[in-house]
């Protein structure tokens, strides 16, 4: 089917949320792990950010050495975008270099 066809398609969608949940609990765990780097996680579904304490810029450079690709936003914000068919051991991955990102600052 189209492209079109697999995003509407309610199986997927719901594969999208359940991913999107697993993606904010890791996340909201990063925060916690964290509080003198992160304030909080933005956004909803899988268009999600991690409002920062320490410069987002710190965030972004500390990310690619890291091997995790975040871009900085307004309000001192990183964003994550990941693809909508993210595995649940590439949601893991990102998080664990995210972590290993904010551990450098």
């Amino acid at each position: 089917g189209t492209v079109m066809d697999i995003v509407s398609d309610d199986a997927f969608l719901a594969e999208v949320n359940r991913k999107a949940g697993l993606l904010r609990q890791k996340l909201e765990g990063l925060v916690a792990a964290h509080p003198d780097v992160f304030e909080e996680v933005r956004g909803a579904g899988l268009m999600l950010g991690l409002k920062c304490r320490k410069p987002n810029t710190d965030l972004v450079n500390a990310g690619y050495g890291a091997g995790v690709l975040v871009i900085g936003a307004a309000d001192n914000v990183v964003r994550l975008l990941p693809a909508l068919n993210i595995t649940d051991e590439d949601i893991a991955e990102g998080v664990a270099r995210l972590d290993a990102a904010a551990s450098s600052l």
